[in-house]
């Protein structure tokens, strides 16, 4: 069986003009929010029905050019879709009712990776780079001109508008910006005199898990980078770390630095062991340490998530819990909030999938699984950010990307772990 693409839809070509499509609808994913709230801001006044509709576009022009480019590797992540979908059903029979955001919130994991897919990897540095020139340049543009930056996206006045918040949540009357923008005396970096940042994400906390998803590809695929790009990816992303004042941008990045240096020497599908584990840890940390809920810190949203988990009933871990306390308080537990909606079969699912169809031919691989499992498994403890399209799609869209193979071994060949510019310097030398 050969790595070349099989159209599935008649008439649709693979032509080098085409081929930039998965970059330019990731891009797309991350940016189109900072775009929209332009509009709200200074052109038309949007509701939610226009922020659904353009995620619905970005979704369905991925599939579409990924059955257009259909490889076999993609048919365990359409399993994946087709089994969350069938939980998805399995909740809406057991409560009477259908809510298609639950289905959206895992939906966005295969069909990314499935868009990467169909990416040629020589080119993902180019994607990464310009996406991180354009974060770079409104994160530059907002700590500079901070005023100016207000008036563009008028973020206060989008999130009213397309999320449904109301005025009262946004504590400062005084700025435009999102409502956990104040830095105050508690967080990790409070010795800066400056907001929190977003950059082109709007909020500061998409912006830390941008910072991560970052680490995590430098961290992978750093031999097919050069010193200079090196330091613009690390450079620009710490910058973003201390605006942001992301605490788990940065206990994860160090974490993932780790992982990176001995993932080569970790056992194969070692990541599985990653949440159960620091799931583990949270539950001894707050029940040997006598941690309680309610500060919002790291060790409160912790305590948060274990006494959370600990509240659940039989009905919330099999995904048919109708308890709407639960379904709020979750928005600070990123397992909690999955096993609710998803169940915890659906979690063991999604979890199960990126970890056992994960290749692990080259370094690259290795690593970058090894790196998304921490990231996930640090950030479900105290967020379901990892959720949102702004920094799913990146994430999810490299690791389809490094998924695929830069040459086809052959049956029977031996493992190699190899880095990607090894394995282009073979191919070229057996041509």
């Amino acid at each position: 069986m050969t790595d070349r693409a099989v159209s599935l839809l008649p008439g649709v070509a693979t032509s080098r003009p085409l081929r930039v499509v998965p970059g330019l609808l990731v891009i797309a994913a991350v940016c189109f929010n900072a775009g929209l709230a332009v509009v709200n801001g200074t052109v038309t006044s949007l509701g939610p029905a226009v922020v659904i509709a353009a995620e619905m576009a970005l979704v369905l022009a991925a599939h579409v050019v990924a059955l257009a480019n259909y490889r076999p590797q993609m048919l365990p992540w359409y399993l994946l879709g087709a089994a969350l979908l069938a939980v998805a059903c399995w909740r809406s029979m057991a409560l009477q009712e259908f809510d298609p955001k639950y289905f959206r919130d895992v939906l966005i994991i295969p069909t990314f990776v499935v868009l990467g897919m169909t990416f040629d990897r020589r080119s993902l540095n180019k994607v990464v780079l310009t996406l991180h020139a354009v974060v770079m340049t409104a994160l530059v543009f907002e700590i500079l001109a901070t005023d100016a930056y207000s008036a563009v996206f008028k973020i206060k006045e989008y999130y009213i508008n397309t999320r449904g918040y109301d005025a009262e949540s946004f504590w400062n009357k005084n700025s435009d910006l999102f409502v956990n923008a104040v830095r105050p005396d508690t967080r990790l970096f409070s010795f800066l005199d400056l907001h929190r940042v977003s950059s082109i994400f709007l909020e500061p906390v998409s912006l830390g898990s941008y910072c991560i998803v970052i680490i995590a590809y430098v961290c992978a695929r750093y031999e097919d980078l050069s010193r200079s790009q090196i330091l613009f990816l690390v450079g620009g992303t710490l910058l973003a770390m201390l605006g942001s004042d992301s605490r788990l941008a940065a206990m994860s990045s160090v974490l993932i630095v780790v992982i990176a240096v001995l993932a080569r020497l970790l056992p194969r599908y070692s990541a599985l062991i990653y949440l159960p584990g620091v799931l583990a840890v949270a539950f001894l940390y707050v029940t040997l340490g006598g941690v309680q809920a309610g500060s919002d810190d790291f060790p409160g949203r912790i305590a948060h998530t274990v006494h959370l988990l600990s509240r659940f009933s039989v009905d919330e871990y099999l995904g048919i819990s109708a308890d709407p306390i639960l379904l709020s308080e979750s928005v600070d537990s990123g397992i909690g909030y999955l096993v609710l909606t998803q169940s915890l079969f659906g979690v063991a699912l999604i979890w199960g999938a990126i970890v056992l169809t994960s290749a692990d031919r080259t370094a690259e691989q290795i690593r970058y699984v090894h790196a998304t499992c921490v990231y996930l498994s640090l950030t479900m403890i105290v967020s379901f950010a990892f959720l949102s399209i702004k920094t799913a799609s990146l994430l999810w869209f490299v690791y389809g990307v490094l998924q695929m193979p830069l040459a086809n071994p052959g049956p029977g060949s031996p493992r190699r772990v190899e880095t990607t510019g090894s394995l282009q310097r073979r191919v070229a030398a057996a041509s």
